[in-house]
């Protein structure tokens, strides 16, 4: 199935054509050049995901195909024939190209279409076609430079927008051809105070919600919303427990399952850092053998995920039990 689809919004938290706080300055750069008639047919937008970068680039497709005056308007204006079917969640004259299901890469065909989308007769009269491209990363050598013919001479009135975590592992001819702007990810109070205005928590779980994804604040919306911050408080006092005898390896690692592997593993690397952290201030003479316990603790937790990652599909019960025993050797009385 082919994964060159129109335009499709379907983002519950920001109006299409809008933008988060932390994007405002290049917001204003799109909006002067686009006044100034001098906007590039072509860019390469940069930036972390999670942070609503393809909000953002679906903002320009959309601030640059509506109507209205944009010397008084430095958004779309959500009145016009084009702002309508914005609203819809459909534009024809969007078209947005990705990984087909299954694969990372962006293929050759699907590229070649795009000068067959740009061609085809416009939803409107001398309107702009936009072509987004998320991830750019998944573009391979032989669709690059197929794109690339495209970029050296636009096929129309074209305006190409691709989205990267970096521009780093494109093409040159690509990074060169296309204007690059860099979005800014939020600030800790930024991502906080969005938070805020997404969830009734109170300002401490918004705080380590915001903690547990610097600078994604849409990763910290869903571990607030899958109750990660709270959870790890729990786990927490349970980790306490497995050290005092109160309770069981086995009662933990069962506990673990219910989030991914990941979160109990950051955990367990946070605990341990901060351990080692706060005895590294003790005299060396009382703490180095313990230093020693945490780091070795560390490597088995760094290993146990490297295991997990890979394609061997180990016990994850098994692997948490592991992880809980050696935890538990680390108790004061052992």
């Amino acid at each position: 199935m082919s994964d060159l689809t129109h335009q499709q919004t379907g983002n519950p938290v920001a109006a299409v054509g809008s933008y988060y706080p932390w994007h405002h300055s290049a917001w204003q750069q799109i909006v002067s050049q686009q006044r100034r008639d001098r906007l590039a047919h072509a860019y390469l937008f940069t930036g972390l995901p999670d942070t609503g970068r393809h909000q953002f680039v679906l903002g320009v497709a959309h601030y640059v195909l509506c109507e209205a005056d944009k010397i008084t308007h430095s958004k779309a204006c959500g009145r016009c024939r084009q702002c309508l079917l914005f609203a819809k969640g459909y534009h024809p004259d969007v078209l947005q190209v990705k990984p087909e299901e299954g694969s990372r890469a962006i293929k050759i065909d699907q590229v070649r279409q795009i000068a067959d989308h740009v061609q085809q007769t416009s939803n409107q009269a001398s309107a702009t076609k936009v072509i987004i491209i998320q991830p750019a990363e998944a573009l391979g050598t032989a669709a690059a430079n197929s794109l690339l013919k495209s970029l050296e001479e636009p096929p129309g009135k074209a305006l190409f927008l691709l989205i990267a975590d970096s521009g780093d592992s494109l093409l040159a001819t690509i990074r060169s051809r296309c204007q690059n702007v860099a979005l800014p990810s939020p600030t800790f109070s930024d991502t906080q105070a969005w938070l805020a205005t997404m969830s009734a928590a109170d300002s401490d779980t918004l705080a380590s919600a915001a903690a547990l994804a610097p600078r994604q604040p849409f990763a910290a919306l869903r571990m607030l919303e899958e109750g990660v911050p709270a959870w790890r408080e729990i786990l927490t006092d349970k980790l306490i427990s497995l050290r005092n005898g109160e309770e069981s390896v086995t009662e933990v690692a069962r506990f673990c399952e219910k989030q991914p592997v990941a979160h109990a593993i950051n955990l367990m690397t946070d605990l341990c850092t901060e351990q080692v952290r706060s005895l590294a201030v003790e005299p060396q003479s009382r703490t180095s053998a313990r230093i020693r316990q945490l780091l070795k603790l560390q490597r088995e937790i760094y290993r146990v995920s490297a295991q997990q990652e890979s394609t061997s599909n180990p016990n994850l019960l098994m692997s948490l039990e592991y992880l809980l025993s050696q935890w538990q050797e680390l108790s004061p009385g052992r």
